[in-house]
C-alpha cells in the first residue's frame, strides 16, 4: 500500500499541466495539425498544401507538491527498468519513503498525469484563403487541484509507523478529476481580412467526444484525525468526522482492456461535444522578409455527459468513518478507490444521480511568433486555465513558455522553456524529415538523486508527420 500511495501521491498529485502541449512541435511553422490544438486559425497559414499526421504520443506528469529523489530515474520507474538492487525478492520495487520530498509552503497543491495519442489527421489548403483539417485524439488524464498539504502529507505517510497521532486536521480541501475520452475534430480556417503585408485569419474546430472513464471527488471540507490501532501499535487508523463533497465514477473500464474493441464499443458511457475558436494576425510582406504572428484562441469549450453514479455529501451518516491500511490492500485503479470511499461513507444508499458532467480543460491561449527567412524563430505561448478549481472538469494549468528554434522543411530543432506549476522546465525537440522526438521536461526524464537532480515531473513525445506541396507563404 505504501508504495502505491507514494507513487500515486507524486504522479496523481502531479495539475493535467500542459507541457503536454508538445511545445517543440506545436510551436513550429511546420507543426501542421499539431498547431491547431493551440489555435485552429493556424490552419489557414500552413506552409504546406497537405499535411498528414501519423500517430504521435505524449506522456506528461507535473506537480508542485513533491520532488522525486530516488536513485533511479522516473523514466526507469515507469518503464520497469529499475535496477535489481532496488527490488525485493519477488521482483517488486522497494520504494522508500525518502524517494520523494515534500515542498511545503502552506499553499494549495496541484498535479497531473496525462497521456495523449493524436491519431491520424490531415490538413489541406483549399485555395489562397482557406484550409480544412480532420483530426483525432485520445486522452487519459488524472489530476489533482487545490489540495491541502495536510491531506497529501497523510497520504504520503500512509498509516504505518511514525505518523502523527491524535491531532485533528480540519477544513481540508481536495479536487480530483480523471477523464479518458476520444475526440474527432473538423476544422475550418480562412482569411477574413487582408491588405498588403497584413492579414487576419479566423478558425474553428467542432469536436465529437466519446468517453470511456471518469471519476471525480470535489471535496470542499474534510475533517479527520489519525488514531492508533489498539490491536497493532505499529499501525494507525484514519477517522473522518466531516465530509462536504461530491463523488462520482463510471465502471465501464473496470474489467475491460483499453483496446480497439473497447474504443469502438457502442456501450461506452460518455458522449459530448467540444469547440475551439481562434484568431491569428500575420504581418509579412513577402517570403524573403521576417514574419510576425499574434494569436488568440479559446480551446476545449464543452464536455461530456457520463452514465455513472454520483453521490452528494454534506455530512457523513456515521461518525466517525474509519479507514485502515487493509482497506486499500489489493485495490487497483481509480474506480476501485472511488468505490471504497463511497461504500465507507454511504450505508444502504443509492446514488443521488445516475449521470454527471465532466468538462474539458477550457483555456485561453495567447501566442506571439517571430521568424526569419533563414529559419530562426522565437515563439511565446501563454495558456490560461479558465475553469474553477472546484469544477467537475480537468484543467489546463496556466503555462508561460518561450521556445527558440531553427527549422527548415527537412530538419528542425527547438528548445522550449516553460514556467509551470510554480517551477521551470526545459526541453528539446528534434525533427528529421517526417520523424520527430522531443521532451518539454528533459531533466524530468533523467533526473535522480545519484546525479543530484530532483525533478517534479516528466514529459516525452514522438511521432511521424509530413507535408506535401507548398502553401501560400512559400509561393509569394
Amino acid at each position: 500500500m505504501k508504495y502505491s500511495l507514494l507513487l500515486g501521491t507524486f504522479l496523481w498529485t502531479t495539475s493535467a499541466s500542459l507541457a503536454q502541449n508538445l511545445l517543440g512541435i506545436s510551436t513550429s511553422n511546420y507543426g501542421g495539425t499539431n498547431r491547431l490544438y493551440i489555435n485552429p486559425a493556424f490552419a489557414a497559414d500552413s506552409p504546406q498544401k497537405i499535411y498528414l499526421n501519423g500517430i504521435p504520443g505524449n506522456l506528461h506528469a507535473n506537480n508542485n507538491y513533491a520532488r522525486y529523489q530516488a536513485p533511479f530515474s522516473l523514466f526507469r520507474l515507469l518503464t520497469g527498468a529499475v535496477p535489481t538492487r532496488y527490488k525485493r525478492a519477488d521482483g517488486s520495487i522497494q520504494f522508500e519513503p525518502d524517494y520523494t520530498k515534500e515542498m511545503l509552503n502552506g499553499k494549495p497543491k496541484s498535479g497531473t498525469v496525462w497521456g495523449e495519442v493524436r491519431g491520424p489527421a490531415i490538413l489541406w489548403r483549399t485555395g489562397e484563403r482557406g484550409a480544412f483539417a480532420i483530426t483525432s485524439r485520445f486522452r487519459a488524464v488524472g489530476q489533482v487541484a487545490g489540495a491541502s498539504e495536510s491531506v497529501l502529507s497523510a497520504i504520503r505517510s500512509g498509516l504505518g509507523e511514525n505518523v502523527l497521532l491524535g491531532i485533528p486536521s480540519t477544513n481540508n480541501q481536495l479536487s480530483v478529476n480523471t477523464n479518458t475520452y476520444a475526440e474527432l475534430g473538423l476544422t475550418y480556417a480562412g482569411t477574413v481580412w487582408e491588405i498588403e503585408g497584413h492579414k487576419l485569419m479566423m478558425g474553428a474546430t467542432a469536436k465529437v467526444l466519446v468517453g470511456y472513464n471518469a471519476q471525480h471527488l470535489i471535496n470542499r471540507g474534510l475533517d479527520y484525525r489519525i488514531v492508533p490501532d489498539l490491536t497493532n501499535l505499529n499501525r494507525a487508523h484514519l477517522e473522518v468526522t466531516r465530509f462536504d463533497a461530491n463523488l462520482g465514477y463510471t465502471t465501464f473500464l473496470q474489467n475491460r482492456a483499453l483496446n480497439l474493441p473497447t474504443l469502438l464499443s457502442t456501450s461506452s458511457p460518455g458522449r459530448g461535444l467540444g469547440l475551439d475558436v481562434g484568431f491569428t494576425y500575420v504581418s509579412q510582406y513577402d517570403s524573403n522578409s521576417p514574419a510576425m504572428q499574434l494569436g488568440l484562441a479559446l480551446t476545449d469549450i464543452g464536455g461530456l455527459t457520463y452514465r455513472g453514479e454520483e453521490y452528494n455529501y454534506s455530512d457523513i451518516e456515521q461518525k466517525p468513518v474509519t479507514f485502515t491500511n487493509s482497506d486499500f490492500n489489493n485495490l487497483s485503479g481509480t474506480v476501485a478507490t472511488a468505490r471504497l470511499i463511497q461504500e465507507k461513507l454511504t450505508t444502504n444508499r443509492g446514488p443521488d444521480r445516475t449521470n454527471f458532467r465532466a468538462g474539458l480543460p477550457t483555456s485561453l491561449n495567447l501566442t506571439f511568433d517571430y521568424r526569419l527567412p533563414q529559419g530562426f524563430g522565437l515563439n511565446v505561448t501563454y495558456l490560461q486555465d479558465v475553469r474553477s478549481v472546484w469544477a467537475t472538469a480537468i484543467h489546463q494549468p496556466t503555462l508561460l513558455a518561450i521556445t527558440p528554434r531553427f527549422e527548415t522543411r527537412l530538419v528542425s530543432l527547438a528548445v522550449p522553456v516553460a514556467y509551470l506549476n510554480r517551477g521551470l522546465t526545459a526541453g528539446v525537440s528534434v525533427r528529421v524529415g517526417p520523424a520527430w522526438l522531443g521532451s518539454d521536461n528533459l531533466l524530468g526524464l533523467t533526473g535522480n538523486s545519484t546525479i543530484g537532480i530532483r525533478p517534479r515531473g516528466l514529459d516525452l513525445y514522438a511521432g511521424i508527420a509530413f507535408g506535401i506541396g507548398q502553401g501560400r507563404q512559400n509561393e509569394e
